[in-house]
């Protein structure tokens, strides 16, 4: 029980991260998102290399939760260019040099075309088909990164 409350405890702090940025779409908003969205997906990146990548994982769970907080946020600024500029410096500025301004346009375009991201939260993330949609989602964008 104390594992689940640690984890929605973080992901209330990144839900309004990306609930600030719905509503402002400011630059300093998208760079914040951008770069914790890079972290969670390098954290997945390090899973996936060692074949440990799991819904059932918690720090892999709360890291998807933050990718698709990210997505959330990016799909709702989707037109706005200068939020997604900044949501892509930010991922470069969060990616320890895996996540580079020669991959970062894919990765945020994987990102946002993630359809399977949609109607993912914190409560249905691990039900039914949620979690291989996540993964499966979450894969290429982590399969793309600097090796």
């Amino acid at each position: 029980m104390k594992k689940i409350s640690i984890i929605m405890m973080f992901v209330a702090l990144f839900a309004t991260t990306s609930c600030s940025s719905l509503t402002g779409a400011s630059d300093t908003a998208a760079m914040t998102t951008g770069t914790t969205c890079a972290r969670a997906l390098i954290a997945l990146r390090a899973s996936h290399k060692a074949g440990t990548l799991s819904i059932t994982n918690l720090s892999d769970l709360s890291n998807m939760l933050v990718v698709v907080n990210a997505y959330n946020s990016l799909k709702t600024n989707k037109a706005n260019s200068n939020y997604k500029k900044s949501f892509s410096t930010g991922m470069v500025a969060g990616g320890s040099g895996i996540i580079t301004n020669s991959n970062v346009a894919t990765i945020v375009n994987l990102l946002l075309n993630a359809n399977g991201l949609a109607n993912v939260n914190s409560n249905n993330i691990s039900t039914g088909s949620n979690s291989t949609t996540v993964t499966n989602s979450i894969v290429p964008m982590i399969e793309c990164m600097k090796q």
